[in-house]
């Protein structure tokens, strides 16, 4: 039992550094590169936080362990929204711009919602050409996003530029951290499930979506403390649809991906969480994230936890 609880944590650090690694390099490759800091923002900061997410649930899919890579997405996604969104409203309101309500928070409810009608629908699988629909969602999203641009360089992020040798190692070297790390946790959550005698979708919710959740955790209170909105709602938007549409569409183009029955209740309280953040915006004062609500869904994820723990 000791054994498998030390190459859970040291297979997370190794993820969560190899994807530091990954973050730092790419970004700033991409300022070699001239890439716009909204291109840098979206795909580094709200995708690239989702490199563990992505890690764990692809390695978990090809060895027959489904259950601890949809965990992982699905319980990722309610603590990004109930708690870090909550967390960070309840120490610094977010207020937020009409369009990013209008556009991303809801583009956040239709990957859900794709998410749950395919697996619904597929017999409880994504089957590969699901997979490649979901890709191509999530691909007129970004567009959507790329084609505004223009109007979001307001909210720009400092990036630290390292020399292009040195920005391709760190990718090369993130990405081997993210492989390594990612095939440890899942080994090591596997293992700690069977010892505890706890289902693999609870680890998979609680302790593994929640470890792979802490880089957004990071950016999102720290964006939030600077008053940085778009930052924190984007890190945890673009994180939420990539985990959706991309993570899942490429796990099922490799491997159809089985969706057991007992989590669709889970998927329908992520579907819930983005839809009562979305409903939020239009309580008292408009697009305005604010510190009872913040309240309101802390609490909402400590009673999901209790009953995640109830039900085994």
């Amino acid at each position: 039992m000791l054994w498998n609880i030390i190459l859970f944590f040291i297979g997370f650090y190794i993820l969560v550094k190899g994807d530091n690694l990954l973050v730092d390099g790419s970004s700033s490759l991409a300022r070699k590169l001239n890439v716009s800091s909204i291109v840098i923002g979206l795909v580094i900061a709200g995708i690239g936080t989702s490199i563990p997410e992505f890690a764990v649930s692809f390695i978990a899919n090809l060895t027959g362990k489904g259950d601890i890579g949809l965990g992982t997405i699905i319980g990722s996604n309610t603590f990004n929204i109930l708690f870090i969104l909550g967390v960070s409203a309840l120490f610094f309101p977010l207020t937020m711009k009409k369009y990013w309500v209008d556009r991303d928070l809801i583009w956040n409810i239709v990957a859900v919602l794709a998410a749950a009608l395919f697996a619904f629908f597929g017999d409880g699988q994504i089957s590969r050409w699901e997979g490649f629909l979901m890709i191509a969602i999530f691909s007129i999203w970004l567009y959507l996003v790329l084609k505004n641009e223009g109007r979001e360089k307001e909210e720009q992020q400092e990036w630290k530029i390292a020399a292009l040798p040195l920005s391709i190692f760190m990718i090369l070297g993130g990405l081997v951290g993210v492989i390594l790390g990612g095939n440890w946790v899942v080994d090591g959550a596997a293992l700690m499930a069977k010892e505890l005698g706890f289902s693999d979708a609870l680890i998979g919710l609680t302790i593994v979506g929640i470890g792979t959740s802490l880089p957004e955790l990071a950016v999102t209170f720290v964006a939030a403390y600077k008053k940085r909105p778009g930052l924190a709602l984007g890190n945890i938007i673009g994180s939420n649809v990539f985990d959706f549409l991309m993570v899942l569409g490429v796990a099922a183009l490799a491997k159809p991906v089985l969706f057991p029955s007992h989590l669709f209740i889970d998927i329908s309280v992520t579907l819930f969480a983005t839809a009562f953040l979305f409903s939020s915006m239009f309580m008292g004062k408009r697009y305005v994230l604010k510190r009872w609500q913040g309240f309101g869904f802390v609490l909402l994820y400590i009673i999901y936890i209790i009953f995640l723990v109830g039900r085994g």
